[in-house]
């Protein structure tokens, strides 16, 4: 039972600290762009856009935007979706 019970005690506060880190915009916009470029995410430099809608923030990566491969286009444009606390980016676009 003790055994039962520090799984259930180590759980809650994993999944308080994932929740505590999903609510800071600055993380998940890293992370968002981490996935296109691990360099980009540890320097670039950011600033919110004017255009802000219910729920959701644009932001633009104004020093070391990441380069997509395919295209090699800049992605300078990202997304965070707010849902209550939590948060997600992603790549919004240029259009």
């Amino acid at each position: 039972m003790a055994k039962k019970k520090r799984t259930i005690c180590l759980f809650g506060i994993v999944a308080i600290i994932v929740v505590s880190l999903m609510s800071s915009t600055e993380l998940m916009l890293r992370v968002a762009v981490f996935t296109h470029s691990p360099r980009s995410a540890i320097t670039m430099e950011y600033k919110a856009a004017d255009d802000k809608g219910e729920g959701k923030d644009l932001y633009i990566i104004t020093k070391n935007a990441p380069v997509e491969e395919a295209t090699q286009g800049v992605l300078t444009t990202w997304i965070v979706y707010h849902f209550g606390p939590l948060k997600f980016a992603r790549y919004y676009g240029e259009g």
